[in-house]
This record gives structure tokens, sequence and C-alpha cells, in this order.
């Protein structure tokens, strides 16, 4: 977290854009794909940190996804599904972006 003024002049991705990153669609896909969601209540916040993840290591441990995914907390606990989905997009390869 940190105060607006401090984003001034930073690329700034939100979970609305996150599609237009390729392992943000990765992830997308991989969330479709093993149903992932259950309430959906963190679901924003769980596929940005997954996208950050998987940004930074490329084919993440199981401590690497708990020590990425930390700081998000699922009320409904589908965690070992969150972990698998982290496991599958970094598997998949690259997913054209819609329209193009």
């Amino acid at each position: 977290m940190l105060p607006a003024g401090a984003a001034v002049g930073h690329a700034i991705t939100t979970i609305e854009s996150i599609g237009q990153t390729e392992a943000g669609r990765r992830v997308q896909r991989a969330w479709l794909d093993l149903e992932v969601v259950q309430c959906g209540y963190c679901q924003a916040g769980q596929i940005m940190a997954a996208t950050a993840l998987l940004q930074k290591i490329a084919a993440p441990t199981d401590q690497d996804i708990d020590r990425g995914m930390s700081g998000n907390i699922c009320r409904c606990g589908t965690y070992r599904r969150i972990r698998e989905a982290i496991k599958h997009a970094a598997k998949l390869t690259s997913t054209p972006k819609k329209g193009g």
C-alpha cells in the first residue's frame, strides 16, 4: 500500500486490466479451468497476487506460492484450488488477448 501520489509516473495494473498481461491471462484461464471461485469475495486480490507471483517466478514452488499469497485470506478456504490454479497457470502457454 502507498499513497496515490507515490504512484505518479508508474504503470498501474488493476483487476479490470489484468487480462491485458500475459501472466494475467494465464491466471484467469487457470481460475476458470479449475473452478477456483466459490463466493468470489477475495478473488480480485487472489488473482492480482497470483499474477504478480508468476511475473516474478515462472514456476513457483509451494513455498513460493505460500509466501506470494500470504497477504490474501479466503473465507471459503479455497487455498488448495488456488495453489493448484497457480501451478496450472505456470504451465499454460501464452494465450492471445481478446480481439487479437
